[in-house]
């Protein structure tokens, strides 16, 4: 004991301690701004002179979206020449996790991505396989998602979404003609889940492969269908995750996450609106599942056999109790949750939802959680019946609920819904892309930023972690979103010029138009949704700007942010069928006060 110090008691170190604890806390709530629930008439996202150094990194085959039993060789020159939504990269232990990404083109392809050649090889072509495959029939449909179990490199486990249309004739059983590596013996579809209200048109496909040779480029095994939900047009199942934090033999081991979008039923006048808010179906759910039968012999068997549900120990789903429950849920009151990221560092489970006419929203998830949707949207309450309007819009406006309860049917009491830890309106952008908390290499000044894009416009954005975590849940106080800027470098089959400052949405109108891309007239990029006519509401047509003022042309860029086994951060889009990487950062983010 060193002399001449006295001992502080143990209450006086508490006091100190929470004092400085709370002192931090009101630094970080104060640095986070406070989002007024009344929509704005005009930008709120700002330039703060981040920017960073963006380089073409490989180039999609051509493809066209496809109907199973069409031609889906042709590629129209008019819409979207490379239809990329996704990189993952196998576990790091896997054999060749370092030296390749697999990379999913919406059309109809998952390939393997050579990373020293940059070189495509088609892997799983899901229109040669299922009969009923669709990828035409609007933004979301066609091959959705992948994840890697986590014993991959030991049972080449791995599991996909794609989209069916069962008004196409036939049978929706797979053909290896094309992929004879593929053994079908033994498989089975599985029963179609229906919702409990509304028509539906889709099926969204859950399926387990297992690859008996993960040391080469084609695909050697078979596939097992767990999953198979109905829904009408669009926000189908979405993303697929497995914890990150865990280790074999603790609780959440093995279990696999899927976001669930509600099929557009919270958007839709009558029975369907409530499907988000009612725990007996999976519309706008975020669900937990353990696809390996034998890892959790004790846990609840699914209705359809194909997989368990944690029900048991110190870790069980949160609504097995509730009798009218799907006990599968383990959050709900989404929209469009359609991409997911697991930060190892924070522990936080952050979701973009996609939001309806007026607010997109990033989400912090906690088992339980009631999100709003589609009741609330943004920090307001949604009113279906007057075409999506939130309580500001309303004429005369709406006030807020004096006490900001849900009933839900089948809890005993009403349920005070989670509001998001970021959220931005329609006068910035259309509809939230995919986004993660950067711990990288290449960009140090930006670790512990979450980095996500407006998928439509092509802004590319980040927001302080620790801000959103403080932040998090509190209507009308959300932590502060910032625009990244781009400075592009080309290459040899680039576009653009190189060293200068551009705009995402140039860089991909430019790439769109030297690969042969031939916009229709009005528009400089392929139509697919937002800044386009034909929406029901007034906000969706304005034409867009940036905070300088500058009009975005017509089309999409539809961009989305990934992240590589790596940990850097590569930029896609299917406009262009691009992919890019962000290499190093010109101007970091201003200190924080």
């Amino acid at each position: 004991m060193l002399s001449g110090r006295k001992k502080i008691p143990r209450s006086a170190q508490f006091l100190i301690g929470f004092s400085l604890w709370f002192s931090l806390w009101l630094v970080i709530l104060a640095n986070a701004s406070s989002v007024s629930a009344q929509y704005p008439t005009q930008s709120q996202i700002a330039k703060d002179g981040t920017s960073v150094l963006i380089e073409d990194y490989a180039s999609l085959p051509l493809s066209n979206a496809t109907r199973g039993g069409l031609d889906w060789a042709a590629v129209d020159f008019t819409k979207q020449l490379g239809r990329v939504t996704s990189v993952r990269s196998e576990p790091a232990n896997a054999p060749l996790s370092a030296s390749r990404f697999f990379v999913i083109d919406q059309s109809h392809t998952i390939y393997i991505l050579d990373k020293a050649t940059k070189k495509f090889t088609t892997y799983i072509n899901f229109a040669e396989v299922f009969p009923k495959f669709q990828s035409d029939s609007g933004i979301t449909a066609g091959v959705v998602s992948i994840a890697f179990d986590p014993g991959y490199a030991k049972n080449g486990k791995f599991y996909t979404v794609h989209t069916e249309d069962p008004r196409l004739p036939g049978t929706a059983d797979p053909i290896n003609k094309n992929l004879p590596g593929l053994n079908l013996k033994g498989f089975s579809t599985s029963p179609v889940v229906q919702p409990p209200a509304g028509e539906t048109l889709l099926e969204s496909v859950l399926t387990e492969w297992t690859d008996t040779n993960i040391r080469n480029a084609t695909f050697e095994g078979t596939s097992r269908e767990l999953l198979r939900l109905a829904y009408v047009r669009s926000h189908p199942m979405d993303d697929l995750l497995f914890n990150p934090l865990v280790r074999p033999g603790q609780p959440d081991y093995g279990n696999l996450y899927v976001s669930v979008g509600d099929g557009a039923s919270g958007e839709t006048p009558g029975p369907q609106h409530s499907l988000p808010q009612q725990l007996n179906n999976f519309m706008g759910k975020i669900i937990r599942i353990t696809p390996d039968l034998t890892l959790h012999p004790q846990d609840q068997l699914s209705a359809n056999g194909r997989y368990r549900i944690p029900s048991t120990g110190p870790d069980p789903n949160p609504f097995i109790s509730v009798a009218i429950a799907r006990p599968e849920i383990f959050a709900y009151g989404l929209r469009h949750p359609h991409r997911m990221d697991w930060d190892p560092v924070s522990k936080a489970l952050l979701v973009n939802d996609i939001g309806d006419h007026y607010w997109e929203e990033i989400n912090i998830v906690t088992k339980g959680a009631n999100f709003g949707y589609a009741e609330r949207e943004g920090n307001e309450q949604f009113f279906v019946d007057s075409q999506g309007k939130t309580t500001s819009l309303m004429n005369p406006p709406v006030a807020f609920p004096d006490r900001d309860l849900i009933h839900v049917d089948g809890l005993d009491e009403p349920v005070n819904p989670v509001y998001p830890a970021a959220v931005y309106s329609h006068k910035d952008g259309d509809s939230i892309g995919s986004g993660f908390v950067y711990r990288g290499k290449l960009m140090p000044q930006l670790r512990g930023k979450y980095i996500f894009n407006d998928m439509p416009s092509g802004r590319i954005f980040y927001v302080d972690l620790a801000e959103m975590i403080a932040t998090h849940g509190q209507r009308n106080h959300q932590a502060p979103i910032h625009e990244i800027q781009l400075y592009y470098k080309s290459s040899a089959n680039g576009s653009g010029k190189n060293g200068e400052k551009i705009r995402m949405y140039t860089l991909v109108a430019e790439a769109f138009s030297q690969k042969g891309g031939k916009p229709l007239p009005e528009r400089v990029l392929p139509a697919g949704g937002a800044f386009t006519t034909g929406w029901k509401d007034a906000e969706h047509r304005k034409p867009k700007t940036d905070p300088e003022g500058v009009a975005y042309g017509g089309g999409r860029a539809d961009i989305r942010v990934v992240m590589g086994g790596d940990g850097e951060l590569y930029l896609l889009s299917k406009s262009d069928g691009m992919i890019r990487k962000l290499t190093g950062v010109v101007t970091p983010p201003p200190a924080t006060k």
